[in-house]
């Protein structure tokens, strides 16, 4: 029996399998990046939302019941800020749930 080690062809398909995996990495580190850059902007764009809403009476999260009643005599509304909870969008993330 001869240990010359794998015939030339296993080398050749084992450096292929090789090749083909570091592209795959590639692929899916640039996905990665992608996918924290569209999850980004969903988070900046949802707290522009939540932002804007606050003080008009109601949104799509919180409903629009204060928007029909009448500022009470010497209220003056206050900034509500937007917690975890009113996060819809950029919640159900994989990544926005890790960072709580």
């Amino acid at each position: 029996m001869s240990t010359q080690g794998p015939p030339a062809d296993a080398k050749q398909a084992q450096a292929a399998a090789l090749h083909e995996i570091e592209a795959a990495q590639r692929r899916k580190r640039a996905l990665d990046m992608s996918l924290a850059n569209l999850e980004a902007t969903i988070y900046a764009s949802e707290a522009s939302y939540l932002d804007d809403t606050a003080a008009s009476g109601g949104n799509i999260i919180k409903g629009f019941e204060s928007y029909l009643k009448p500022p009470a005599h010497g209220y003056t509304k206050r900034k509500m800020e937007a917690g975890a909870e009113d996060r819809l969008f950029s919640g159900s993330s994989v990544q926005f749930q890790q960072q709580q």
